[in-house]
């Protein structure tokens, strides 16, 4: 059960739109941490699932967040900046900003868009205090920078050396889900290292080339972003659908699921053709069974909760980095710091989640990735209680032998 779950109507600043944020675990000596998502059905029970996630994410990830997801309700997004500079504003005004929650970049928001965000918490608590309200601002590391997408290759990577797979990332036929800041950051970082893109989809539609898609075509694709059905035309020798779940029944070595969440269904599930799925999307299944069902064909599916922690470890430096006043440091400072952070918290725990699927294929990568993230939540517990107790006892004894000196 969520700790608080807070929902703020935003039509006082003309907006048709409703905010919604869910604290799923706090912890007493770093706020919650967790994205803030816009479209136009956001739901309670999406931003409590993400917001669970979270918390999982970041156990695994060995940060001292809670877990927590914000959402907003809004059609025109053209009104982006406006609702993140409300939620901001609003969350203020109650004392949620900027020590019980830190947010970030999610679905149609951007750096620009924290910008508005942290400018609404600064219109209440001032500059100073703002400036910890969020991570992924234009002056911290930029999402767009792809700290996720790092993230997800990285795990593809070890995954392929750890379960020594019959495959190598340099040749290997890829489909990847959606090209928005993931998959599009993803697909620049697989072709830097010899990847072949087969295919790709975005909402208006999905590209599918067997020998694989024109990379110089690809990344203007994306700089531009520019939808795939208005790009046809730079891909003539590749099959185009309008629906773009054909995408997953498309012949591959990968398939990376960088798209809204929830595209891998009982129908998709029965229809892959790939030995490996990393999932850069949260909740990339619609339930645990699909998940088993995918695990019976002998595909490996890589956790979100692993494989897309990029972005929340990325939140950490920058928070991490503001704490000790080093915001002046050069953008590619920052960035070697992030990608170091990344690759010493995600391997670990991409090794051991190999060895738990060797030991026990039958059951699913993410039933292993639970079952890592609630031994740890108790090794946690276990820790603190001792903590808290230790510190008792020295209390005790300093109070009995110093009361001689207090009237």
């Amino acid at each position: 059960m969520s700790a608080f779950v807070i929902k703020i109507d935003l039509d006082k600043y003309c907006l048709d739109a409703e905010a919604i944020l869910v604290i799923d675990t706090v912890e007493k000596t770093a706020p919650a941490k967790g994205g803030i998502r816009i479209h136009a059905n956001v739901t309670e029970d999406e931003i409590a699932s993400l917001s669970a996630e979270m918390t999982k994410k970041c156990i695994l990830a060995g940060l001292p967040f809670g877990g927590a997801k914000g959402g907003i309700r809004l059609s025109n997004l053209e009104n982006v900046d406006r609702a993140m500079y409300a939620f901001g504003r609003e969350l203020s005004k109650i004392d949620f900003l900027p020590y019980k929650w830190c947010a970030a970049p999610d679905v149609n928001t951007d750096s620009k868009a924290v910008d508005a965000f942290i400018a609404g918490c600064a219109s209440v608590k001032g500059w100073r205090k703002a400036r910890i309200a969020a991570t992924g601002k234009s002056s911290g590391i930029p999402h767009e920078l792809g700290s996720t997408a790092f993230g997800v290759v990285r795990a593809i990577e070890k995954t392929i050396d750890s379960l020594k797979l019959p495959l190598k990332l340099e040749g290997a036929r890829i489909l990847v889900e959606g090209i928005g800041e993931v998959g599009g950051n993803a697909i620049k970082l697989l072709l830097d290292q010899g990847a072949v893109i087969v295919g790709i989809s975005d909402a208006s539609g999905a590209l599918y080339c067997g020998e694989g898609l024109d990379p110089a075509e690809l990344r203007a694709l994306i700089d531009e972003k520019t939808l795939i059905r208005d790009a046809l035309c730079r891909f003539w020798k590749a099959w185009s659908y309008p629906d773009p779940s054909t995408l997953l029944e498309m012949d591959a070595d990968i398939l990376v699921l960088a798209g809204p969440g929830r595209s891998i269904n009982p129908t998709t599930s029965r229809r892959l053709k790939v030995q490996l799925i990393a999932e850069g999307a949260n909740i990339a299944y619609t339930d645990e069974q699909v998940r088993e069902d995918v695990c019976r064909q002998g595909i490996v599916s890589i956790p979100g909760i692993i494989a897309n922690s990029g972005g929340v470890i990325s939140s950490y430096e920058e928070w991490l980095i503001e704490q000790q006043d080093l915001m002046s440091l050069p953008i590619q400072d920052k960035w070697e710091r992030v990608k170091a952070s990344i690759i010493s918290r995600i391997d670990p725990n991409i090794s051991e989640l190999c060895s738990k699927i060797q030991s026990n294929p039958g059951k699913t990568p993410y039933a292993h990735a639970l079952d890592m993230a609630d031994f740890r939540q108790l090794e946690l517990r276990d820790a603190n209680r001792e903590l808290r107790s230790q510190t008792k006892r020295i209390n005790t004894e300093l109070e009995k032998r110093f009361a001689v000196y207090t009237k």
